[in-house]
């Protein structure tokens, strides 16, 4: 009977990953992509938010049910002020977020079988003084992450409603390296990748990059519930916050 133990564990683990996937195909996706003039979130309008700022110059852009996103933000929030204020702020990075807290807690969730999983998906962003400087890191349900380089960044950054859409999209050769050196050029970007894994996603087939429209007019008629945005402003990155909510017409829109 004990030895059986370890294999109803990793069953009870195999179907709950099944149960979220499941759950989580419904998520829209969102995007983070760096630039000259700092990292945007970007994401189609839902009834809750999906991008949050955490700290001074972190923030969190996420999909998956709405109260486990709130559990999230408010654990990423309250370990990075706990952090500022026992060391200096400074020292709050998404580095030490991820691998001490948000990370091992959303671990800690998932394999405790007993007790409802995070349904979360996510990047956390830290806006450095320079887009090299940007970091990011893509968070999971099951408490893995990973810290894309900052070249990947500044292509841009998606996690959506099927783990495959992220996978796929890590894997295409032919997207465009170059630096984005305005909002509107950043707004273009990140939308067209919110339109490819929509279309990835809704058709359950290979989605061709080079097909996804390129002219703003043309992504919006794809997107007609909206969109939410949030900016890392560079300009601000001395001031004490550098999140703030962009007006429309600044991202081009």
């Amino acid at each position: 009977m004990i030895s059986e133990e370890p294999y109803r564990w990793l069953e009870a683990i195999r179907n709950r990953r099944e149960y979220i996937e499941d759950q989580m195909q419904s998520g829209m996706p969102v995007v983070a992509i760096s630039g000259t003039p700092g990292i945007l979130f970007l994401t189609t309008r839902a009834s809750t938010p999906k991008v949050f700022e955490i700290y001074d110059h972190l923030a969190l852009g996420c999909l998956g049910h709405p109260a486990d996103l709130e559990k999230v933000r408010q654990a990423a929030i309250d370990a990075a002020h706990l952090e500022g204020f026992t060391r200096s702020p400074h020292d709050v990075t998404s580095r030490r977020l991820v691998n001490y807290n948000i990370g091992p807690a959303i671990k800690n969730a998932f394999e405790q079988i007993f007790s409802a999983p995070l349904m979360f998906r996510g990047i956390l962003a830290d806006l450095g003084p320079a887009p090299d400087q940007d970091s990011a890191w893509l968070l999971d349900y099951d408490g893995a992450y990973t810290a894309p380089r900052p070249q990947d960044f500044q292509r841009g950054l998606v996690v959506a409603g099927y783990k495959r859409t992220q996978q796929n999209w890590e894997q295409l050769n032919d997207r465009s390296s170059s630096l984005l050196n305005d909002w509107p050029a950043l707004t273009l970007a990140a939308l067209r990748i919110i339109v490819w894994a929509h279309q990835l996603e809704k058709t359950d087939q290979h989605a061709e990059w080079n097909d996804t429209p390129q002219s703003l007019p043309e992504l919006l008629k794809l997107l007609p519930d909206g969109l939410e945005a949030a900016v890392l402003d560079r300009k601000l990155i001395d001031k004490n916050i550098a999140y703030r909510v962009p007006a429309p017409a600044e991202l081009g829109l």
